[in-house]
């Protein structure tokens, strides 16, 4: 079963890449060709309006003479990104042109042109340059009136498309320029269409793939699915070790983690890879469980997985330690709330915590405890109406419940005003917690 469903992508494979294939014929005229000849023997002479072209060494009137072809092709129309498959030159022969048929030892090369040249203007001094990298052979002919056919320009082709900037065409001559030899053919000036130089280019339009995948976790299993744009082969790393070339693979971690996992695609338009992280491990189970001494509590973790927690007590104190103690200011009923975190990510737990009174502090409600401005920016100012002697003390904490300052505040008067600078502090909201034997105050404070 395996081996037919492997032979079944494989033809569907085919009939993709032979659906996506596309044909690019150029056999332009007049209008739109660019050839020329020029020849030795005749330096300064013009001919890109001739009907012929040829590639030749031979003798003029005793004057040896080297003639060679110049012909450039407009690929504008490929798009960018197109693969060419295959590219074919055919030069026709013509029995009107010059010598009126292929002769000698006339093997030739075809060699890419690297300088710019106009046909109309261009002679034999002053022939564009040529490059003999990537030059390749044509064969000599078998006949006297044989075709040139079916010249192989795929590399040079593909060159030009990948960048447009250098076509500059190519140049025919001979392998040895020496007389006598030749062969001629049409040039895109002839008057027989079906003369004239004919460039037939099978290319694929195509843009590099993009890759995608996603996954599913059902430890230590993880599913993978390839959701890349096209892909013709798949290479996976799993982040520890092993690998895998299938399109959708299933992977089992040994041991819970994170993992960085990669795909690269190929297809033939190109290559990319993406990476993600997978984290192969459980959600964190919140729980805790406590005991209470009148307004102290005892908070005590027993989540499975955490590896960070987060308290919520409900009266504007917050904590991060695993087993946290606090003493609630007021008696009452609070819903605390814990936050336990690992790498798979948060999960929260609430339970109702009863503050029983202990008779130490009692939040103030006479007004003899006041606080301005609030917000503040440079001075905080805590206003105290108690008996002269009253020992108070002050304590700035963040939200999380740190001490961050504390001061002693000694009633000199029967009204004794503090100040405080909070200049360096960060803009935040704070706890001020004050309190002395008759009375407790505990309030938010911003700072801007």
């Amino acid at each position: 079963m395996k081996p037919a469903l492997s032979l079944l992508a494989f033809f569907f494979l085919l009939s993709t890449l032979a659906f996506s294939q596309k044909t690019l014929i150029l056999q332009p005229g007049p209008d739109m060709g660019m050839d020329t000849y020029v020849n030795s023997a005749f330096p300064d002479d013009t001919d890109g309006e001739s009907e012929g072209l040829s590639a030749n060494a031979w003798t003029y009137s005793g004057v040896p003479g080297t003639g060679r072809a110049l012909v450039r092709f407009d690929l504008s129309s490929l798009p960018a990104g197109t693969v060419v498959l295959d590219a074919r030159l055919t030069f026709y022969f013509d029995p009107a042109i010059a010598f009126g048929q292929q002769y000698g030892y006339n093997e030739g090369f075809i060699e890419r042109i690297t300088s710019s040249w106009d046909q109309l203007t261009t002679t034999w001094n002053t022939q564009p340059s040529v490059t003999s990298l990537g030059q390749f052979s044509v064969p000599r002919t078998n006949t006297l009136t044989q075709d040139l056919s079916d010249i192989d320009m795929t590399e040079m082709v593909q060159g030009w498309v990948n960048n447009p900037a250098s076509n500059f065409g190519l140049m025919h001559r001979m392998q040895t320029e020496v007389e006598y030899c030749c062969v001629v053919y049409g040039s895109s000036n002839n008057h027989v269409p079906l003369k004239r130089p004919k460039l037939v280019v099978t290319y694929r339009d195509c843009s590099p793939p993009v890759a995608g995948f996603s996954f599913f976790t059902q430890i230590p299993l993880v599913q993978f699915t390839d959701t890349s744009s096209s892909a013709t082969s798949w290479f996976w790393d799993f982040g520890d070790g092993y690998f895998s070339n299938l399109q959708n693979p299933q992977h089992a971690y040994a041991a819970l983690g994170l993992y960085p996992v990669c795909l690269r695609i190929i297809d033939s338009c190109g290559q990319d890879t993406i990476c993600k992280e997978v984290h192969v491990c459980e959600m964190p189970e919140p729980h805790f469980y406590f005991t209470v001494n009148a307004q102290s509590v005892s908070f005590h973790d027993s989540s499975s997985s955490p590896q960070s927690w987060f308290w919520d007590f409900n009266d504007g104190f917050y904590s991060n330690l695993e087993n946290p103690e606090h003493h609630f200011n007021k008696p009452g009923v609070y819903l605390v709330c814990e936050e336990v975190t690992n790498s798979c990510g948060t999960q929260s737990f609430c339970d109702s915590v009863k503050a029983a009174p202990d008779g130490i502090e009692k939040v103030d409600e006479t007004g003899a405890i006041s606080v301005y401005p609030n917000p503040a920016s440079q001075r905080l100012y805590i206003s105290l109406n108690f008996k002269p002697g009253t020992s108070t003390t002050a304590e700035l904490l963040s939200l999380t419940g740190k001490m961050l300052d504390a001061w002693k505040i000694e009633q000199k008067n029967s009204k004794t005003i503090e100040t405080i600078d909070v200049s360096g502090l960060p803009p935040s909201v704070y706890l001020l917690r004050i309190k002395n034997d008759q009375s407790a105050f505990t309030g938010k404070v911003i700072i801007q």
